[in-house]
């Protein structure tokens, strides 16, 4: 079984558009994920962050969830999405969905901020 992204988007950002500061900033992204070709979706969170966004912030930290980027764009953030997704190739759903969970945050686990 092969997952795809069937929606992304952010609060924080429309989508396509570019933050003030590409390069220092923190965008909340929401992705929904599938099966290929069926219906059906498990919904992820992560960060996407730059490293002077990182440098920012005072307190240390956990990095599951985040996509450390040099620049934030919505293409990049995709690109290395798709690159994830062909790591997490499973015989069915609920082994992809664990896999994705290790790297991103799946909705409605008790996932603490980190």
């Amino acid at each position: 079984m092969i997952p795809e992204i069937k929606s992304i988007m952010s609060r924080d950002l429309e989508y396509g558009a570019l933050p003030e500061e590409p390069d220092d900033c923190e965008v909340l992204i929401e992705v929904e994920i599938g099966p290929k070709g069926e219906t059906g979706v498990d919904v992820f969170y992560l960060t996407a962050i730059t490293p002077k966004a990182i440098m920012r912030k005072a307190d240390t930290r956990w990095g599951r969830g985040y996509l450390i980027t040099p620049t934030f764009s919505w293409s990049d953030v995709e690109k290395t999405l798709r690159s994830l997704l062909l790591r997490c190739i499973g015989d069915d759903w609920t082994e992809i969905s664990d896999k994705l969970n290790r790297v991103l945050n799946r909705e409605h686990e008790n996932n603490l901020p980190i």
